[in-house]
């Protein structure tokens, strides 16, 4: 007898679970292969009481650098950079600032900076070292850093990209390929024989061949694989700070910055430079690590973070680094946002096959996945048609480790 749910069900060969940045690239490169493709995720929430899950790209402002921690965040981080003209270009949207990228350790060289010099030669990448903070203060005269402070800069196409742009830019390509776009957010997988069958919060259903979840980090909650992923996910907090227009017109100029302070209140400070916002108005932004920071444990506690966490007490330390970095600066309000993070247990993305054959996994981007995320997408598109990790790549890079 045939099964009358199963009748109403849309199949498709293959379902990327999750339209964010790295799942919106991914379907646009499965899309290159296979021409029934779906992909399943909600909108930017209007109201963080009703919404399910939530996701940290809901901004105008990522930092890009190009040099990473090794070369396998090098090579992510190019091979996505790589892609934007001719995203944009396709698109009609356009994300990407090459503003450049400054990177500064108060203490002197660190493994970074050592690591660097070595990642520029390999890969043909140019930067300006600076061996104190005199050097860093003479190029850069808004800023204000410690003399034993050493750094490097990369130029263009280092910047900042606008996720939200990014993201917009990437569906209007899933568009043109006709790839098939649900708003929903998938809540249960289930496998049944020769297809995985997907229910969404909104009642719907949705079969197919093999399935990647790409759902940030939210890949553990809720449950869908069959099991957790060995990443530490907990809160961050974002500060913007609001500038008249003249105070945002004299630091239009500022790079991206990486600041690796770590003082035991905060760490791995970033900034932005002014940019304005849909309301008008022009926002500096700046985000950091602290130790008061939320560890996640459950679906429940992330959504209680996002709807009613106390972020708000995390701003005199962030207005403190901020002052610190910029002496001079002027603003009249500020304000803080919730966001979430995830850190993986090797220190690079999750990307493979989970123990059930057909689904894959792409996440827990050690919060880099801004700056990437067409790359990881790419990634995890070719190890879905081929088999295998894309050439350049160390074949056991993205290994999943999961929770014992």
């Amino acid at each position: 007898m045939l099964d009358p749910f199963a009748l109403n069900m849309k199949h498709f060969n293959l379902i990327v679970i999750g339209k964010g940045l790295v799942g919106s690239a991914a379907a646009k490169y499965l899309s290159n292969d296979d021409s029934n493709v779906a992909v399943i995720g909600p909108d930017e929430p209007t109201d963080y009481d009703e919404s399910i899950v939530f996701g940290s790209h809901y901004d105008q402002t990522r930092v890009q650098r190009i040099i990473g921690k090794d070369q396998v965040w090098t090579k992510l981080n190019l091979n996505s950079v790589k892609q934007y003209a001719y995203l944009q270009k396709q698109s009609g949207v356009y994300f990407h600032h090459p503003v450049g990228c400054l990177y500064v350790n108060p203490i002197g060289k660190d493994e970074y900076l050592q690591n660097a010099e070595v990642l520029g030669k390999s890969l043909g990448l140019t930067f300006q070292p600076y061996r104190n903070g005199r050097e860093i203060a003479r190029d850069f005269k808004e800023f204000k850093f410690p003399a034993e402070a050493e750094g490097l800069f990369e130029e263009s196409p280092a910047g900042y990209i606008n996720p939200r742009l990014l993201l917009k830019a990437q569906l209007q390509m899933l568009e043109q390929k006709k790839v098939v776009i649900f708003r929903e957010t998938v809540l249960g997988i289930e496998f049944l024989g020769d297809r995985f069958n997907l229910k969404t919060h909104e009642g719907n259903s949705y079969a197919a061949s093999k399935v990647l979840v790409a759902t940030g980090s939210f890949v553990n909650f809720p449950d869908l694989i069959p099991q957790k992923l060995d990443m530490r996910t907990k809160s961050e907090v974002v500060l913007s700070v609001k500038l008249g227009d003249k105070e945002a017109e004299r630091l239009s100029r500022l790079p991206s910055l990486l600041y690796e302070i770590d003082d035991g209140e905060k760490d791995g400070v970033y900034m932005v430079q002014p940019v304005k916002y849909p309301d008008g108005s022009y926002y500096l932004k700046l985000g950091c690590n602290t130790p008061e920071d939320i560890a996640f444990q459950n679906l429940e506690q992330v959504q209680e973070w996002f709807r009613k966490g106390e972020s708000d007490r995390f701003a005199p330390k962030m207005l403190e680094a901020l002052q610190m970095i910029l002496p001079n600066l002027s603003f009249s309000e500020y304000a803080t946002k919730r966001c979430i993070t995830s850190y993986t247990a090797h220190g690079r993305p999750f990307i493979g096959e989970t123990a059930r054959p057909g689904l894959y996994v792409a996440g827990g981007c050690n919060g880099y996945s801004a700056m990437c995320s067409d790359a990881i997408g790419n990634v995890a598109a070719n190890l879905m048609i081929n088999r295998q990790i894309p050439d350049g790549y160390d074949q056991n890079a993205f290994e999943l480790c999961y929770k014992e």
